[in-house]
């Protein structure tokens, strides 16, 4: 292996933990009311339910790999804390991935930049296949967030029939 091989690899190993680690981590920096605002943007469309059916999407998102811990967030909790506020963030964190992923995806491309002009080809494959791996991660927040969403409805709704319930009890007992 020569110097410029093991520099290249050094080069290419750093800017792509660079980048997605480093996207990862900024797209927690952008407002949270910008992810709240932006309704427009994480809105389900007509299609993406088809789309999921036939790609089978709920075969297979739970085998990818999910970084949570690392942001203070694990997923895996839905069951344990089943709570509105849980569920908010839990919302806002499918937010923080997709446009993290899709950021990724993007950034990806710079990888032409930090090679030499005799490995644009390459730096060019490796950015399509970084475009492809992001992807799915992309499809399975758009998968979960409506699911999420129906969820903090039925929470809500619940909660207002127990304090609605609450409150016609407490008015019973002074009638008496």
């Amino acid at each position: 292996m020569t110097w410029f091989t093991l520099w290249m690899v050094v080069i290419n190993t750093s800017f792509w933990l660079v980048c997605c680690f480093g996207v990862a981590y900024l797209v927690r920096l952008i407002p949270k009311s910008l992810y709240t605002k932006n309704q427009w943007f994480f809105k389900k469309y007509p299609f993406e339910k088809k789309l999921y059916k036939i790609i089978r999407l709920n075969k297979w998102k739970d085998r990818l790999p999910e970084w949570g811990k690392v942001w203070n967030f694990e997923k895996k909790n839905l069951d344990k804390e089943l709570s509105l506020k849980y569920v908010d963030q839990f919302i806002l964190e499918t937010k923080y991935s997709e446009v993290g992923h899709l950021g990724m995806a993007v950034a990806g491309f710079a990888c032409v930049l930090v090679n030499p002009v005799d490995y644009v080809v390459m730096a060019l494959i490796c950015s399509i296949i970084n475009l492809l791996i992001q992807i799915p991660f992309c499809l399975i927040q758009r998968y979960n967030r409506p699911r999420l969403l129906r969820l903090k409805s039925r929470m809500e709704y619940q909660n207002q029939k127990l304090s609605d319930t609450s409150r016609e009890l407490n008015r019973s007992v002074y009638k008496v």
